[in-house]
């Protein structure tokens, strides 16, 4: 009889903890819908979500707010292929070398690129593309080849001017690569491995590189990440207005996007001098510089002066002829400061042979002024 008592105890129990578990059930529903409403429909509750700029916004799955169209870049890159790539040609060179082996002469050809700069058939490329040929071939967009002749050339930029015998042809047009900014967009346009026309894009990766090669240095490159390959050498660099700001080069074979290209202002200036004088001069001090540090002072036990040491002078240099020695400090040159070697290096670049230059040095703690008529570059 006592647990027929109980019984009607026990039930309502487990009525009670039947209702317990169909609340909770439902309070969950109804705190993930709401949950999920704050979140989705009204993320400004949130204080992370009401930063000022946001460059991505969630919005109903819609991306929003990005800092540039992408339409637009695509649509400014198809202006630019379509614009220059009629004035880019493919160049065949091809040099008459002895075979070990066999001990007779035979042909041995090279690729290259180029670009039109002029209605009548001039041609800008590397010179390492043609140095040496005795053969040269230039393939148009349209598919036609014609004999390239050499109008001369400046080994010191690598640059070479060819020229083909054809009128009313398509050319590109020199920007001011002095105006070019770090990020911004450039493509390079070429034949890599004879894939004719091919184009990539990047960005100004730096500007005013100076990179030393096996026995010369070139100076004031233009350094882009925009794929560059064997083939490409010669071909155009260009701004997003389609305008050639370089000249593809080299690459670091051992890296991944690190091209460089000489810049749009080297090629007109080497353009103009030998159009004027079949060759080019560049400005030549004869020494040899660096920057000036505080560890070096201590290591040549000499005070320490920002500028640029002399670490070397060529004999019978300019130079040399104007009494500048090993361990001066140049300061300044034209009453202009320079701390740095490249920056001395760009100055004197900016002059032309002949010009007499007045340099800023300091010697045995005392300044001194010495003028210095700059030589030709060999």
């Amino acid at each position: 009889m006592e647990e027929m008592k109980n019984e009607p105890q026990r039930s309502e129990h487990r009525n009670w903890v039947l209702i317990l578990i169909v609340g909770i059930i439902i309070g969950s529903i109804v705190g993930g819908i709401f949950g999920t409403y704050l979140v989705f429909k009204a993320p400004s509750v949130f204080p992370w979500a009401t930063a000022s700029r946001q460059v991505v916004q969630i919005s109903t799955g819609n991306y929003t707010t990005l800092p540039f169209e992408p339409s637009a870049i695509e649509g400014s890159v198809e202006s630019v292929v379509e614009k220059v790539s009629p004035a880019v040609v493919r160049i065949t060179s091809t040099q008459e070398v002895l075979d070990p082996f066999f001990l007779q002469i035979i042909p041995q050809e090279g690729l290259g690129s180029g670009v039109i700069i002029s209605s009548d058939g001039l041609i800008i490329t590397n010179n390492h593309v043609i140095e040496n040929a005795n053969k040269i071939e230039v393939t148009l967009s349209s598919g036609e080849t014609y004999k390239g002749r050499i109008i001369g050339t400046d080994p010191v930029s690598d640059i070479a001017i060819l020229k083909i015998d054809v009128q009313n042809l398509p050319f590109a047009t020199f920007g001011d690569s002095s105006r070019l900014n770090v990020g911004q967009f450039v493509v390079a346009i070429g034949n890599p491995y004879g894939l004719d026309h091919t184009v990539t894009v990047g960005v100004i990766s730096a500007l005013e590189r100076n990179i030393d090669l096996e026995d010369s240095t070139m100076y004031g490159v233009i350094q882009t990440d925009a794929a560059i390959n064997p083939g490409n050498s010669g071909g155009p660099l260009v701004d997003l207005s389609g305008n050639v700001v370089g000249l593809n080069t080299m690459i670091y074979s051992g890296a991944q996007g690190l091209g460089f290209a000489v810049s749009s202002n080297t090629c007109v200036r080497v353009f103009e001098s030998i159009s004027k004088t079949g060759k080019m001069e560049w400005p030549y001090m004869g020494v040899q510089l660096t920057t000036m540090t505080e560890a070096l002072a201590t290591q040549q036990n000499i005070p320490y002066i920002s500028g640029v040491l002399v670490v070397r002078v060529v004999a019978g240099s300019p130079a040399s002829r104007a009494g500048i020695r090993v361990n001066d400090v140049i300061t300044s040159i034209n009453g202009k400061g320079v701390k740095t070697a490249d920056e001395l290096v760009k100055e004197i670049r900016s002059y032309e042979v002949g010009d007499r230059v007045t340099l800023g040095i300091v010697r045995n703690n005392e300044n001194i002024n010495v003028d210095v008529v700059l030589g030709v570059q060999r």
